[in-house]
């Protein structure tokens, strides 16, 4: 499951990393479409990418613009013969959703908290706020963290260095984990050449650029 405020570019990851998932030959796998707000871009524009990458989409329907969850999140999280994403969109009030789902699943749960330090009202207070606020509403301990360093289409492999090098420094501060360094697919190459950790490459599926 995949948490982060709106621009983190959590929807970005998890549409990457389930579509990806679903052409592995392992088990099924289910998109969910968790969020609770009217961002500017939503997983559920792609919903026919995931659908020929062979994975189930899920997404909860609208009336009056009030955001319904979707069905089967808590059975298919107590699924292990099946593996599902969520995009949990809407920040504490997605968390919150989610916190109503997980009292069966959490020891079958790996929650990922997407940062972008270049989004506004990022500085490391701001994001350990929203970090604790969130998780806090998902009734979750500290999640690890994905680091998605981007200024968009123009980004360099410079910007990813600086973003990501600042982002580490806070981790290292406040004792939290990273789980992976995301980049566009045609910065792959060189951040995997210098960057110490695990690396995915992105195709962008929402965003222009």
């Amino acid at each position: 499951m995949f948490l982060g405020p709106s621009g983190s570019g959590k929807s970005e990851i998890v549409l990457n990393l389930a579509i990806r998932a679903a052409g592995d030959g392992g088990p099924p796998v289910h998109f969910f479409d968790m969020d609770q707000t009217k961002p500017l871009f939503r997983s559920r524009e792609a919903r026919d990418a995931v659908e020929r990458s062979g994975a189930v989409f899920h997404s909860g329907f609208e009336f009056l613009d009030s955001p319904v969850l979707p069905d089967g999140v808590p059975g298919l999280l107590r699924d292990e013969g099946v593996r599902c994403f969520l995009d949990m969109g809407g920040s504490v009030n997605g968390a919150r959703s989610l916190g109503q789902c997980l009292p069966d699943a959490g020891g079958l749960t790996r929650a990922l908290y997407v940062v972008n330090l270049y989004r506004p009202f990022s500085d490391e207070r701001s994001f350990l706020e929203d970090l604790s606020a969130i998780t806090a509403a998902a009734r979750l301990s500290a999640p690890c963290i994905v680091s998605n360093p981007n200024l968009g289409g123009e980004t360099t492999i410079e910007d990813v260095k600086k973003g990501h090098g600042r982002l580490l420094e806070i981790l290292e501060r406040n004792g939290l984990s990273l789980a992976f360094l995301a980049v566009r697919a045609s910065l792959l190459e060189a951040a995997s050449a210098w960057a110490d950790c695990p690396v995915e490459g992105l195709a962008l599926r929402l965003s222009a650029g």
